[in-house]
């Protein structure tokens, strides 16, 4: 296993904190903070945007057109991180980078609750851009255990709990008290204030980072942020007109991701290491098993996210469906991280391309429960609980390989191209929206039936059924050869 710049082989003795590093409970502080405000607003932000900017259009309509605005949005947020890692490993430094998110962030968010659309875009772009220089907080988590340290992964399960602690608590606040209170625009105020709270925390804070931070942290001195900010400034009105063309978008997007892969390419042949170049590969597998669950369960956000309002009997407001996989991974999220470790003494334990095809399945049959119920609900709603049980499928498969991504880049790239790397990890979720967002325009079907319009996403869920479970198949089978290639990394 090569030392990756968020691995070093010595760190300085750190202040602890129930068995980790005090600088790792501030962060996971900022967290929780930062995802109380994104999964607060995402929580409504399509069924809001068709109704607050888009109603004039009818339903259907109404419905494609947030769909592809939101997962245009969210795609660029994910994207924004491969040159927000650039920036923040050349220019800024990690510290001043995850600053300058966090507080942009905040206005972003008050821009969002703007009653115009053309506010309402300008926020979208200001937010997709900060998120891109907040790549940093998950290479933090990282520097806080040096290579080798058993507790590294369990950091980063810790991470993925306080991103699920936030992301369960806000859909009760933001969407369910304030919103349906005071209207979804105040919402936008609510996940502002839960980003403040992590940007005054961070600021706070920060300067006990120091002793694991690389030497030169803040590159360029206070003249590159500066030239930073004003770069961002005169991006963001090009970006929000960006939006309203969601098909310039994707092909911007695939472009931006052929270049990621040709300056890996051409990395690895400057370098003509071998071993090198076999992980990079096995990582782009891996990516591409990624894009393809995240394509798959991030429909909760889009279409499961509309048939949960109109076509499903609940004794709860449908917003709080997106307090269920948050709700089951701080629930699980425990149990996994132990039974990885039981299966390992046995000799058991999945590698980490079959749990990427366990997780494939798993989001595959989600689906598949989604179609059977459809099929099966004499009328144009279905109870709660396959929805409930959708979720938990999507979860489980979640469990099984997000969290082991994080810290598998970390060991997979080269040392300098670990928040660059990080950030080509994250476009692959960008890509999954854009692809999720696609997914979701065919269940719009534009007919005045509810019934029939039942039927249309019974018949997308099952086509996402058959082909995932392919997908699954192939990688489960393809997982030893994928393995060899990691060259013993797990």
């Amino acid at each position: 296993m090569h030392e990756s710049a968020a691995a070093p082989a010595n760190l300085p003795e750190l202040p602890q904190r129930w068995g980790h590093p005090r600088t790792l409970w501030m962060l996971l502080g900022v967290t929780v903070g930062l995802n109380f405000a994104f999964y607060g607003f995402r929580s409504y932000l399509t069924p809001y945007i068709a109704e607050q900017f888009f109603a004039h259009l009818g339903g259907a309509a109404a419905q494609r057109q947030a769909d592809l605005l939101a997962s245009g949005f969210l795609a660029l947020m994910y994207a924004t991180p491969i040159l927000g890692g650039y920036v923040a490993d050349k220019i800024l430094g990690e510290t001043r980078a995850l600053g300058i998110s966090l507080w942009l962030g905040v206005l972003s968010l008050l821009l969002m609750a703007a009653p115009s659309l053309a506010g309402f875009e300008l926020g979208l772009s200001l937010f997709a851009l900060s998120a891109g220089l907040g790549i940093p907080l998950t290479v933090l988590i990282g520097r806080n255990y040096a290579a080798g340290d058993p507790r590294r992964e369990g950091g980063y399960t810790l991470f993925y709990l306080a991103i699920n602690l936030g992301a369960f608590i806000t859909p009760f606040v933001c969407a369910d008290h304030i919103g349906q209170r005071f209207g979804l625009r105040w919402g936008f105020v609510a996940a502002a204030a839960g980003m403040l709270a992590a940007a005054v925390l961070f600021q706070w804070r920060k300067h006990k980072l120091e002793p694991v931070l690389p030497k030169g942290d803040h590159l360029h001195g206070r003249a590159a942020t500066v030239w930073t900010l004003l770069a961002m400034a005169a991006l963001t009105w090009p970006v929000a007109e960006l939006l309203a063309f969601p098909l310039v978008l994707r092909w911007a997007m695939y472009v931006l991701m052929g270049l990621l892969v040709l300056y890996f390419v051409v990395g690895c042949v400057r370098r003509g290491e071998r071993v090198q170049t076999h992980r990079y590969l096995a990582l782009l597998l891996l990516f591409i098993a990624l894009v393809v669950f995240w394509a798959l369960s991030l429909q909760g956000v889009t279409s499961l996210n509309f048939f949960a309002r109109d076509h499903v009997r609940a004794p709860f407001h449908y917003t709080l469906f997106q307090s269920a996989n948050p709700l089951y991974i701080l629930l699980f999220a425990p149990f996994m991280a132990m039974l990885w470790p039981w299966l390992d003494r046995k000799g058991r334990d999945p590698s980490t391309p079959r749990k990427f095809g366990i997780g494939l399945l798993l989001v595959a049959l989600s689906y598949g429960v989604m179609a059977w119920s459809i099929d099966h609900a004499g009328g144009d709603r279905i109870a709660w609980w396959p929805l409930a049980l959708c979720y938990l499928l999507q979860t489980v498969g979640e469990l099984a390989l997000s969290p082991i991504g994080y810290a598998l880049v970390g060991q997979l790239a080269a040392p300098e191209e670990v928040s660059l790397a990080m950030g080509g990890w994250f476009f692959g979720v960008a890509l999954a929206y854009q692809l999720a967002g696609w997914v979701a325009t065919l269940t719009a079907s534009g007919t005045a039936s509810a019934l029939a319009g039942m039927a249309e996403y019974g018949r997308v869920y099952t086509q996402l059924f058959v082909w995932g479970t392919v997908m699954a198949v192939l990688f489960l089978l393809a997982a030893p050869w994928i393995r060899r290639l990691m060259h013993g990394v797990r």
